[in-house]
């Protein structure tokens, strides 16, 4: 799924599929090996080309606290077969409402009300965080190239510090500074920059996860974020936790993912 594509499906695009967790561990790894590791490793990918997911979002604010469970319906394969379906499961005066995401970038909305979807902008915020969305599923490896590697610490740990710089001018945020696993190339903690180089998102990966799909012995083994905080440095007192609490890889119904059904498919 391309980069452009990530931007538009609101913030639980974080949980659009990779491909896979790439074996890492040789002494020098290339910068496109990089890159592509700090993707592969933050999401799940069964490689059924289905999964189903369950997020939780966790909204600070200056004034109130947002909580939202939602349910990912996702079907993975090149621009022309990917399907995401976002429903709304709490809190109770969202319950009911669902978005469908098409391979053309369309955005549509069903609620209870509604016989048939509601074609919608891709661009809603999340609990006033307009940054959200662009920020939870950025693309590494499509998007940026590396400037710059250095050693270092991130909390007294040994470090990867990667300086990134965007290919295109169409990208959100033309630089970011990356600490990444120096050995996994797993992404821990990511700075986000305006042109002028102010900084403008801060995300820290705070947790994964290692399955594995199939038997033990003979079973594919995957590693994904399942926490990540979002904290907008422009906007004081913004900050996002996303949790992945459940997930399943069970073949989706075609009626789930069919725009004509969409509205009649719970």
């Amino acid at each position: 799924m391309n980069n452009s594509m990530r931007t538009k499906v609101l913030v639980i695009l974080l949980a659009t599929l990779g491909m896979g967790v790439l074996g890492m561990g040789q002494d020098v790894a290339s910068d496109a090996e990089i890159l592509k590791a700090m993707d592969q490793h933050r999401f799940l990918d069964p490689n059924t080309g289905y999964v189903r997911e369950t997020m939780e979002i966790y909204a600070q604010r200056p004034d109130s606290v947002n909580e939202a469970t939602v349910r990912l319906s996702i079907k993975s394969g090149d621009d022309e077969e990917f399907r995401l379906r976002i429903d709304f499961l709490e809190p109770e005066e969202s319950a009911g409402q669902a978005f469908l995401i098409l391979p053309d970038e369309t955005v549509l909305l069903c609620t209870p009300d509604l016989a048939m979807p509601l074609r919608i902008s891709g661009g809603t915020d999340v609990f006033g965080d307009s940054t959200v969305s662009t920020t939870a599923g950025i693309n590494f490896a499509d998007a940026y190239e590396i400037r710059e590697r250095a050693d270092t610490t991130l909390n007294d740990t040994p470090v990867l510090q990667l300086e990134l710089e965007a290919i295109g001018i169409g990208t959100a945020y033309p630089s970011a500074t990356v600490w990444v696993d120096p050995v996994t190339y797993e992404p821990l903690e990511a700075v986000l920059y305006a042109l002028s180089g102010e900084p403008l998102n801060r995300i820290i990966y705070e947790s994964y996860v290692s399955v594995t799909f199939g038997d033990e012995e003979e079973g594919i083994e995957d590693r994904y974020v399942t926490v990540q905080i979002i904290e907008n440095l422009i906007q004081e007192g913004y900050t996002t936790r996303l949790t992945i609490t459940d997930f399943s890889v069970a073949p989706i119904p075609n009626d789930l993912l069919d725009e004509n059904a969409f509205c009649t498919s719970p």
